[in-house]
């Protein structure tokens, strides 16, 4: 460790606080809360408050680790710090490409804890013995980075970044390659927290304009998952095993969403000031199950390819939803469901789930009106079944369409591989 950075780090750790904590319990939230100098633990089943981890200025985003600790950075004091379960708080790293941290994220490959610095404009990785390493700034990014403030990695190790100051997103790969995802298509201001799901889907706040929007992280496509009004300047996001997304906001609460955007209030206290982050202890490491859509779907009225996606992660337990879009509105169809993949004709079209194995048929109506217009949520529950856990069900949803080749539209198929 440099010797500057040494001293930075002993100077502060003599300001730190240890609180005396209860043991942890792991779905307790895990508050950061300028207005009181720290972290404070909000019992998941009681809603009461109480100090965790004080002594600190500025706490933003942090992340509970694989070894066991929450990894904070703080603004003001220009400095990372890993907290044990029992509130004792540690000096992790300092100065270098750290002086203005943001967020802290783990990296599932490496192990290593990111961290984004706003105004160094710079991605560092820190190794578990506080060494740092710049991943990019604004040079090396070719100008991509501008602002980075939320960060998150995504199952496969790719990294999310949000720019505060220049109003998008962008990804870097494991090994560097930095490109842009989304300019948010006039959706996003001041973007702040973002969680990457299962399913391809980053859901990002924004602070500026009160809204949470769900992104596609393929294509780049950008649309509001919540604008609900008490949510006031929504700051950190966290994908909770559960199958919800918490939000943290300005008002001093804490908020959960289903995977259909519907809001609920966790906890609201006005006398805790704004809440700027929120961590669960069982949250990390995430679920690990995956949509993936596979296959080419048959078009329908207007040429309409209709689509089948996830939102969220399977896991015995948790909660998800299928996003079916572009069928005809108004239409009778189904989901058809089975244990494998498959590429068969059928009514001028493929059918991508195997009817050999054992499948069956989910009767549906799609809403909406027109060609392309018959978009569908469809939310649901896995059995908390840990057996579940390494099976795969494919889905492929159809509808009735006189405009389709041989009367029936169909999406792409999708793989619903349930992890843990």
């Amino acid at each position: 460790m440099a010797p500057t950075r040494a001293k930075v780090l002993a100077c502060i750790a003599s300001a730190l606080i240890a609180t005396p904590a209860s043991a942890l319990d792991e779905d307790d939230y895990y508050l950061s809360i300028p207005a009181l100098g720290g972290i404070y633990r909000l019992d998941s089943e009681t809603l009461t408050v109480e100090p965790f981890a004080v002594g600190l200025s500025i706490p933003f985003y942090g992340v509970w680790a694989t070894d066991g600790r929450l990894y904070i950075p703080d603004r003001t004091l220009g400095a990372v710090f890993a907290i044990e379960a029992d509130g004792t708080i540690i000096p992790f790293t300092a100065g270098g490409f750290v002086s203005t941290p943001v967020t802290v994220a783990q990296d599932p490959l490496s192990g290593n804890i990111f961290v984004s610095d706003l105004y160094n404009q710079a991605i560092a990785s820190v190794d578990p013995d506080g060494t740092q390493h710049l991943v990019h700034d604004a040079v090396t990014s070719g100008g991509l980075l501008d602002g980075p403030g939320g960060i998150a990695f995504d199952l496969d190790g790719v990294l999310y970044v949000s720019n505060n100051v220049g109003t998008n997103v962008v990804a870097i790969e494991p090994g560097g390659a930095i490109s842009l995802v989304t300019d948010g298509e006039g959706l996003l201001g001041q973007p702040g927290g973002l969680a990457a799901d299962g399913a391809g889907n980053l859901f990002l706040a924004n602070y500026g304009n009160h809204r949470i929007v769900r992104i596609d992280v393929e294509t780049g496509a950008t649309e509001i998952f919540s604008d609900d009004p008490y949510m006031f300047s929504p700051n950190d996001v966290k994908l909770a095993r559960d199958g919800s997304l918490l939000v943290t906001v300005k008002n001093s609460s804490v908020l959960r969403f289903d995977a259909l955007g519907q809001m609920t209030i966790v906890h609201a206290d006005p006398g805790l000031g704004e809440i700027d982050g929120v961590a669960v202890p069982q949250d990390h490491p995430p679920c690990d199950g995956r949509f993936i859509p596979y296959g080419t779907g048959t078009p329908g009225s207007g040429g309409f390819v209709p689509s089948l996606r996830g939102v969220f992660s399977p896991c015995p337990g948790a909660a998800a939803a299928l996003d079916v879009r572009g069928m005809l509105g108004g239409a009778a169809g189904s989901l058809f469901w089975g244990l494998g993949a498959a590429a068969v004709p059928f009514k001028q079209g493929t059918l991508l789930v195997d009817p050999g194995l054992p499948f069956g048929l989910i009767g549906l109506v799609y809403p909406g009106v027109g060609a392309g217009g018959g978009d569908f949520m469809l939310p649901f529950v896995f059995p908390e079944d840990p057996g579940l856990t390494g099976l795969s069900l494919f889905l492929q949803a159809m509808a009735s369409d006189p405009g389709a080749p041989g009367n029936v539209s169909m999406s792409n198929g999708l793989e619903e591989r349930i992890g843990s």
